[in-house]
């Protein structure tokens, strides 16, 4: 099952070369949440095997900075 994010979410989210796998429910190389604060920052486990243009490293952790996850963090509870 996938999780519903908005056609506007999608079309902002321009530098994803993954095909928006997020929300793809059995999507394989996925950086796990590792915490989601107020709905809006999402805070991931570090996968080597995934290479993704909207993770950025904060502090000693990475922060996903991806529309499409963000939203489908929120939508998947």
């Amino acid at each position: 099952m996938s999780a519903k994010v908005s056609p506007v979410t999608i079309a902002k989210t321009t530098r994803c070369d993954r095909g928006h796998a997020c929300v793809l429910a059995d999507a394989e190389y996925l950086c796990p949440i590792e915490e989601l604060v107020a709905g809006e920052v999402v805070f991931v486990t570090h996968v080597p095997q995934v290479t993704c243009t909207y993770r950025s490293s904060f502090g000693e952790g990475y922060v996903c900075n991806c529309p499409v996850r963000r939203e489908a963090c929120g939508r998947r509870n």
